[in-house]
């Protein structure tokens, strides 16, 4: 199956109503001397006309022509009941129909426009993590929370006479940075071996993010020796230094 396209026409319904809207014609009183003169002399400018190709061209200029030459015609004598019908109504039909589809096609192409403005994150690869015997993970999320909690708990306030307020300046990459440069002088270290507690709780959440994000990455492993012991800290399979 192959697109019929003849110059920027897409079929001879598209070339029609190119013409209808040109010449401003009524599409439900169509005028079939003007329509049937400008579609012939469109089809005979064409240079490259192939018959095989562009037949539907010049199956519509012969519809067209006949369509012509019933309207030409003198009425014949029909009952008084009886419906006459008029030659353009298929054509009109058809005009309509079509017009209606590009109209829709040109909604989805402008809906699929703004679709393309947008970009969806695809979600990450989790199949590492998967029956993983390389992660001796025994610690859950409410266990880090119950942590979390006990470190602002034991954080130290130290008073001043003078009270300065400043936003934290402590990034993901600093706190990553410090668990990981812990980590490359020794094997294994306790969430308290850098956590002074007398950091901002926003320091102390970014420490807990950063960890939750190694131990994602696998650069580090988390596990507790027992429930409710220290939350110890050992370097993961991907672990860089």
């Amino acid at each position: 199956m192959y697109e019929v396209k003849l110059a920027s026409f897409e079929g001879p319904l598209d070339l029609l109503l190119h013409l209808i809207q040109k010449y401003e014609i009524d599409i439900y009183d169509i005028s079939m001397k003007i329509l049937t003169e400008q579609y012939i002399n469109y089809i005979k400018n064409v240079d490259d006309l192939d018959i095989n190709q562009h037949g539907d061209y010049l199956v519509m200029a012969s519809e067209l022509l006949r369509i012509k030459s019933k309207t030409l015609l003198p009425d014949a004598p029909v009952d008084e009941d009886e419906d006459i019908e008029d030659p353009r109504d298929d054509l009109m039909r058809q005009l309509l129909e079509y017009q209606n589809y590009r109209l829709y096609a040109d909604i989805l192409k402008t809906k699929k426009d703004e679709h393309d403005k947008y970009f969806v994150k695809r979600s990450n690869d989790l199949t590492n993590f998967e029956n993983s015997k390389q992660t001796p993970l025994h610690i859950d999320l409410t266990e880090l929370i119950a942590a979390y909690q006990k470190a602002k708990q034991r954080r130290v306030k130290i008073a001043s006479e003078s009270v300065s307020v400043a936003r934290d300046s402590y990034s993901m990459e600093e706190a990553i940075h410090h668990i990981t440069d812990a980590l490359s002088k020794k094997e294994m270290i306790t969430f308290d071996d850098f956590v002074s507690y007398s950091e901002t709780k926003t320091q102390i959440v970014t420490l807990f993010l950063a960890i939750l994000e190694l131990m994602k990455e696998c650069q580090i492993v988390v596990y507790q020796s027992n429930d409710f012991g220290e939350i110890q800290i050992e370097r993961g399979r991907n672990y860089v230094e």
